[in-house]
């Protein structure tokens, strides 16, 4: 008799111990944690599970590693993105002055952001070559997203040759902008290289990925 007690009372307490809280007083998991969590040195996860389509409130950790102290574990709710972590808009500008499309703000913060450029489309009348001291030259076309002012901002022209001024022809350009959230990614450091006057050479260093 007294063998079958002491196993039921080892059986309570072996169960009462399998859920940990912390802050809380009645665990609803194998560790309940009620306020924040910091992880100083490594963090160990297990794989996750299969998730499939008709999964719901699927929640992401991360580690901040400019939290103080360091180590702060958050949840990235993606229920409450504006945005996803990438984005694709088309963009189509008409009924240009020549072809200059010097600076169009965008109006995406830049801390938030990065904007990529994909998919230039060019339509229309051809800018006629220019003959500069016997050099014939077809001026220097550039398509550009700048940061300006905090905003994202974009650049689609010919810098140094237009279209005629009295031209009836009219220039189109259609571009696809790819938008990052910084939540999900980051800019890399520029990287210069001096080639020494070289076409060929080696990248001065590697990103720091």
């Amino acid at each position: 008799m007294k063998r079958i007690i002491a196993i039921s009372i080892f059986c309570l307490v072996e169960s009462a111990f399998s859920q940990v809280g912390i802050g809380k007083l009645d665990p609803q998991a194998a560790l309940d944690i009620n306020g924040s969590l910091l992880v100083q040195e490594e963090l160990n996860l297990g794989m996750l599970p299969t998730v499939t389509n008709t999964d719901e409130d699927f929640k992401l950790l991360t580690r901040l590693t400019n939290s103080t102290p360091l180590g702060e574990i958050t949840v990235l709710d993606v229920d409450n993105l504006s945005v996803a972590p990438i984005n694709v808009v088309n963009y189509k500008f008409t009924n240009l002055s020549r072809d200059n499309l010097t600076n169009v703000n965008l109006q995406f913060n830049a801390s938030k952001y990065i904007v990529g450029i994909a998919n230039f489309r060019y339509e229309g009348g051809a800018i006629p070559k220019t003959t500069v001291n016997g050099v014939t030259s077809i001026g220097a076309f550039v398509v550009r997203a700048f940061i300006e002012g905090g905003k994202w901002h974009l650049e689609i022209r010919n810098r140094f040759l237009d279209l005629p001024s009295s031209g009836v022809e009219r220039i189109t350009y259609s571009v696809t902008l790819i938008i990052y959230d910084k939540s999900y990614f980051r800019n890399l450091p520029v990287i210069t290289t001096n080639l020494g006057g070289s076409n060929t050479g080696t990248a001065s260093s590697v990103p720091n990925l």
